[in-house]
């Protein structure tokens, strides 16, 4: 594929998910594409702050963009313009060696060594690295849960690097489970379902993120229960993550929670406020950035959500101070924090995740929730949306009318109330409803 065209084609997509025109325009609208290679699409920008803000805030967003545009899963890989020519003399340099058995879909920048360790992860690093150590041998699967944002897609690839590491010949595949779904919907689609079978269940070492949005997907979690056993009973490593430990899966089939319970659930939970201090130090750290202590602290008091809110709060904080030549000051950041946080530092629960949360559960896009379409497969999701902006947001009926395409008031009014009325007696509305609320919340 061209490169050039592809970064062209999505700038669009990219510019409507990340909802803030200015954050486009001084990030990402200048960066230029390099190389696409080997399922890594390479980019480059002009200065170090912009490649700190795709990497931290975009990185996924974009990924998701390309992925979406390519239909094969895609690592964004950022340079800066002044390295570029060192970038692509080593490219030519490594298309000459000849490849290694690897890994697909791993982040390598998430490693054990940068995997800040408290009282609320102790003991699930500690399972990590015992089954990195012995892959397949003990603790499998293993199964990781917590709320959103606490560590464990970092933990999973952690364990990748460190079993590829120490062992290059093993085959590792990382998937989040809408990959795995939409890779399979694709394949029943074309015909190839004897390819996804040899992807997936011929590997060393299958992990596997958020296996909780199998929900409602009868076809999938069929697939995945036989590819489980396939690898289970060839002893290979399986790592799972969720939100929710297995026996309150309770949307998914029992034989899937059934396996799930077979080897070690470990959850990781809200870090306390010394964790949180040590994740800012190594945040700062990482960036050169020169911090005074007493903003770090002010921020692990805080902001006591998640470690990616955590992490996005101090990134902000950088960007204002850089963008705007200011001095970072206690008295700047409160004022910053403030502005993004409740008194109870919860961050927001806004249209924009309500709407991310029901795309996922009804496999729809933020363009159909906006649209006009009146099929059913649609009007639901979008009444669901509406619903839940109702009730957990403080918009009134025009304002979320206006967020969902400049629909009127009344239409809203008239939306809320279906839901209202199916949910006395839709258990299966319910318990999504249900899920998508507790997911939010966790945020």
């Amino acid at each position: 594929m061209d490169y050039n065209k592809i970064w062209a084609d999505i700038q669009d997509a990219i510019m409507r998910s990340i909802l803030n025109e200015v954050s486009y325009k001084i990030h990402i609208k200048s960066a230029v594409p390099v190389q696409f290679n080997n399922s890594v699409f390479t980019i480059s920008v002009s200065n170090q702050i912009n490649k700190t803000m795709i990497d931290f805030r975009f990185k996924n967003i974009i990924e998701g963009i390309l992925e979406a545009y390519t239909g094969q899963k895609i690592t964004l890989n950022t340079i800066l313009e002044e390295d570029k020519e060192e970038f692509l003399k080593k490219s030519l340099i490594d298309e000459k060696q000849p490849i290694k058995p690897s890994s697909i879909g791993l982040n390598e920048k998430h490693t054990f060594e940068n995997f800040v360790i408290g009282s609320s992860n102790q003991l699930a690093a500690a399972a990590a690295i015992s089954a990195s150590e012995n892959p397949g041998r003990i603790y499998n699967p293993l199964f990781i849960y917590g709320n959103s944002g606490l560590g464990k897609t970092h933990l999973m690839c952690a364990m990748g690097n460190k079993m590829i590491n120490e062992n290059p010949s093993l085959k590792v595949l990382y998937v989040t489970t809408e990959t795995f779904t939409n890779e399979f919907v694709d394949c029943i689609k074309t015909h190839r379902m004897e390819i996804f079978r040899n992807k997936y269940r011929t590997v060393d070492v299958l992990l596997v993120d958020d296996v909780q949005f199998l929900i409602n997907r009868d076809g999938t979690q069929e697939e995945f229960f036989h590819t489980f056993n396939d690898l289970y009973s060839l002893n290979k490593q399986i790592v799972l993550t969720s939100d929710k430990k297995p026996s309150d899966l309770i949307t998914l089939e029992e034989r899937l929670r059934t396996r799930f319970t077979q080897g070690l659930q470990i959850d990781i939970s809200v870090p306390d406020y010394e964790t949180r201090l040590a994740i800012l130090r190594k945040k700062a750290e990482e960036n050169n950035f020169d911090i005074d202590a007493d903003i770090l602290e002010y921020i692990a008091d805080i902001i006591h959500s998640n470690v990616r809110e955590l992490e996005g709060a101090l990134m902000r904080l950088i960007s204002m101070a850089q963008l705007e030549h200011k001095e970072l000051t206690l008295e700047n950041t409160k004022s910053t924090i403030d502005s993004i946080l409740p008194t109870d530092g919860v961050v927001k629960i806004t249209p924009d995740k309500i709407m991310d949360k029901v795309c996922i559960i009804y496999n729809v896009t933020k363009d159909d929730l906006i649209g006009k379409s009146r099929v059913r497969q649609l009007v639901v999701p979008r009444q669901v949306a509406m619903y839940l902006c109702s009730k957990l947001t403080h918009m009134n009926n025009s304002m979320i009318g206006n967020t969902f395409g400049g629909k009127d008031r009344t239409s809203v009014i008239h939306n809320v109330q279906k839901i209202e009325s199916l949910l006395e007696n839709d258990e299966e509305l319910k318990r999504n409803i249900d899920y998508i609320i507790k997911d939010l919340k966790s945020l």
